[in-house]
């Protein structure tokens, strides 16, 4: 939800954005981007490597002392640092491999999702009171918001999912009217909504959009609409639409789910979150 300067030179990004008319230069360099915050280990990444090796150096560092105490020969103690060296580095990576394929969570979690959203399908229609409205909305963003942290491989707390509206009838004022539990941003604040991705994403039509890091649009686009600091770099935008007679819809908002991991949307990952929680963003749209 972070705010763009509506000026006409400023506004090339967000059209460029909006049309996705990249260039294949800028599409291959996103593509690298994508595989090295979602693909590359942590562990292998700048700090992280920084990390795995001074653990890694330490556990080959035994030739290098019997070396300096003259216990064996230069050439012997550079081989067995060396194989000490690949060795652990290959136990480690299986050791990750070996983490990640144990864990069953992630298919059982997303058949849940799937269980759940044919019950939400099966309630479609029933009244909700307006009274137990608030809490169903934010309940279902809750939902949202736990598969998004499996789809992202994201720890509690890192993925913020929140609900922001049309203040009334105006077209150019919103309100963030609800976040998952939990969420300690503040709520129901009005703002004005013109310099907003997500604005600019409802004003172009009902497709979802993903903003993939906040840093590549520049300075500026680091502003929140509730003044809190900005500790987020990607988005996913989703429009909501509430129905207007029987062939038409309004879009009278958007749900945002963000997260502090940049291209933490990219791929297909947006996809999935949109068919899989397709009844629970239906129900969203009811309850508004």
């Amino acid at each position: 939800m972070a705010k763009w300067l509506a000026t006409s030179y400023e506004n090339q990004p967000i059209e460029l954005w909006l049309s996705d008319s990249y260039g294949l230069a800028y599409r291959l360099k996103r593509y690298m981007w994508g595989f090295y915050y979602n693909k590359v280990p942590r562990d292998f990444r700048i700090i992280g490597m920084t990390h795995w090796l001074a653990k890694t150096g330490l556990a080959s560092s035994a030739p290098a002392v019997a070396f300096f105490y003259g216990s064996v020969g230069a050439a012997t103690a550079a081989i067995t640092a060396a194989a000490i060296f690949v060795g652990n580095s290959i136990v480690s990576i299986l050791d990750r491999l070996s983490r990640e394929k144990s864990s069953g969570s992630g298919q059982a979690q997303t058949e849940l999702m799937v269980r759940l959203g044919d019950l939400l399908t099966g309630m479609k229609g029933r009244a909700v009171a307006p009274a137990d409205r608030d809490d169903a909305i934010r309940a279902c963003l809750g939902i949202l918001e736990n598969y998004a942290r499996l789809v992202t491989r994201s720890n509690k707390g890192d993925i913020s999912v929140s609900l922001v509206l049309f203040a009334g009838n105006s077209t150019t004022k919103m309100k963030v009217r609800h976040r998952n539990p939990g969420n300690e941003r503040p709520t129901n604040r009005e703002f004005d909504a013109t310099n907003l991705f997500g604005y600019h994403a409802c004003m172009r039509g009902s497709e979802p959009r993903v903003v993939h890091d906040l840093k590549k649009f520049g300075g500026k686009s680091m502003l929140s609409p509730t003044q809190t600091k900005v500790n987020y770099r990607s988005i996913f935008l989703i429009p909501v639409l509430t129905r207007r007679g029987e062939d038409s819809e309004k879009v009278r908002g958007f749900i945002s789910i963000d997260s502090p991991r940049p291209y933490a949307f990219y791929g297909n990952r947006s996809s999935v979150l949109v068919v899989t929680c397709e009844p629970v963003l239906s129900r969203i749209n009811d309850l508004i």
